[in-house]
């Protein structure tokens, strides 16, 4: 029997937004038949990231390109110069950022930390999602397309079982 398919989701969120999304993402796991967890970055076992094949992670960038407050430990951590620069080889991730262009380092955060999981050794399923809050549509404008674009990327990755 092959093991259960499984997808983390981790956030990093400064006023509840990334959350938000994140944990709409995770329900929205279930119809794809997958089993797994949301959690803020600094809740989640770090060490257990290497283990992980198909991650998701949500990011707000606040004030001048500053990362959320419970993303801090976990992105320290990953900018160890001491890793190994192939230790997330296995793993399968995308990257949703939430910003503002009426600022200069709009969705800095999103954009370094997928550069970063690239460096390690990441595999990105598609490219960084730069959710804007300043579209007429809001953040669903990127959010949509970018997510239904996942979804098919990891079907392709790990079939749905019949």
């Amino acid at each position: 029997m092959s093991s259960p398919r499984k997808l983390t989701i981790l956030y990093g969120s400064q006023s509840g937004t990334a959350q938000d999304l994140a944990e709409q993402i995770w329900r929205d796991s279930k119809l794809y038949h997958l089993r797994g967890s949301v959690a803020a970055m600094d809740e989640y076992d770090i060490g257990q990231l290497i283990e992980e094949r198909f991650v998701v992670l949500v990011c707000s960038t606040y004030g001048q390109g500053e990362e959320p407050d419970n993303m801090k430990r976990f992105w320290r951590f990953l900018l160890r110069k001491s890793l190994p620069l192939d230790s997330l080889r296995g793993m399968w991730f995308g990257v949703l950022g939430l910003g503002d262009s009426r600022y200069p380092k709009f969705n800095y955060v999103a954009k370094r930390l997928h550069k970063r999981l690239l460096q390690l050794g990441g595999q990105a399923m598609l490219p960084v999602g730069l959710c804007d809050e300043q579209h007429d549509l809001g953040y669903g404008a990127v959010f949509m397309p970018w997510i239904n674009d996942f979804w098919k990327r990891l079907v392709e990755l790990s079939p749905i079982p019949d």
